[in-house]
């Protein structure tokens, strides 16, 4: 009944007039306020092939901290390929699921938002028409899984999206899962996602359909030379590069502004859903980037999450079990 439902839905829409698409971006059109302000990425755990690989495994323990020191949300990312079928129906494993209902379970009772996305779906930026039937499957299982979760459960249908994942597919995609997920969160907030890695070029070409329960999203890690350099997975090797002049400056407003703008035009929120500063880079020069984005994101009234809580960016020392507290004040003083 479920891909009857969608069927149908699909039909509908490829019959929408170009009245409809204008409609879409009505200037009338509220802006919902997001539900999130300020949250923080839990990279590093289930978004590697098995939680743990990459030396951190979610606790409860860390969620009370997050919660105490300010934030209202986690942002949960999960390799939800890595404990699927490979095979129609591509049913995901009873046990990651259950793993992502006890995480999700501590934020309710603690307070937290939390936002559960799909990432590091690398077969599906190489191959979409082979694997979109299989991602299309997984959310309709997260979505009847999650549907009586309380309102601070919130979708994420892809993350940074790439390669053969263009503008245009992406939206596509953004527009099929949307009418899936809606069949059992019907008012649940969804997270769309943003092709070219969640690039500003592409979240301003993006043309999604209006949902007053739909935030945009962007990454932003400009300039990656700096933010990345020295991390050993980035192209990016050259180190001792600096940021800080009145240059960069106006550039990260800009960025922002133009972030804004789409905001207006296309009447949902944005959420800077990833920044942050490689951990090889001086702490000083961590901060003052770091600082500089959170208090210009917020000036213009925009969510953020942080990239990440204990991984290679991190603001949470694990060894110490201390709050790097250069970054804790840069993200929340």
């Amino acid at each position: 009944m479920r891909k009857l439902i969608a069927a149908a839905a699909l039909a509908l829409s490829a019959c929408s007039t170009a009245s409809d698409e204008i409609a879409s971006a009505d200037s009338t059109l509220p802006i919902s306020p997001p539900p999130i302000a300020r949250c923080m990425n839990l990279g590093s755990a289930l978004e590697a092939t098995y939680e743990g690989e990459w030396g951190y495994t979610v606790r409860r323990e860390d969620l009370e901290r997050i919660k105490a020191v300010g934030f209202d949300t986690i942002r949960l990312p999960v390799r939800w390929s890595a404990h699927a079928l490979e095979d129609a129906p591509y049913t995901l494993s009873p046990d990651m699921l259950a793993r992502v209902h006890e995480i999700a379970g501590w934020a309710e009772t603690i307070g937290l938002n939390i936002i559960i996305n799909v990432h590091h779906y690398d077969a599906l930026n190489d191959a979409p028409e082979q694997h979109e039937p299989r991602l299309e499957a997984i959310w309709d299982q997260l979505a009847a899984s999650f549907a009586g979760a309380s309102n601070l459960v919130i979708f994420e249908t892809l993350n940074e999206p790439h390669t053969n994942m263009s503008v245009a597919r992406t939206d596509a995609l953004n527009k099929r899962l949307m009418q899936r997920i809606r069949l059992d969160n019907p008012d649940r907030w969804v997270i769309l996602a943003t092709a070219n890695w969640g690039n500003l070029d592409a979240l301003e070409a993006s043309r999604p359909d209006y949902d007053p329960r739909v935030m945009l999203t962007l990454h932003s890690y400009t300039p990656f030379d700096f933010t990345h350099q020295g991390a050993p997975w980035a192209d990016a090797p050259r180190t001792g590069v600096r940021w800080g002049t009145r240059s960069d400056l106006k550039e990260m407003r800009a960025d922002l502004d133009d972030a804004v703008e789409v905001q207006t035009q296309q009447r949902m929120p944005v959420v800077v859903g990833e920044f942050g500063v490689y951990e090889g880079v001086p702490v000083e020069a961590r901060v003052r980037w770091t600082r500089a984005m959170r208090t210009e994101m917020e000036a213009r009234g925009l969510a953020w999450c942080y990239w990440d809580y204990a991984g290679s960016l991190k603001a949470y020392e694990l060894e110490t079990e201390t709050w790097i507290p250069e970054v804790k004040a840069a993200l929340l003083d």
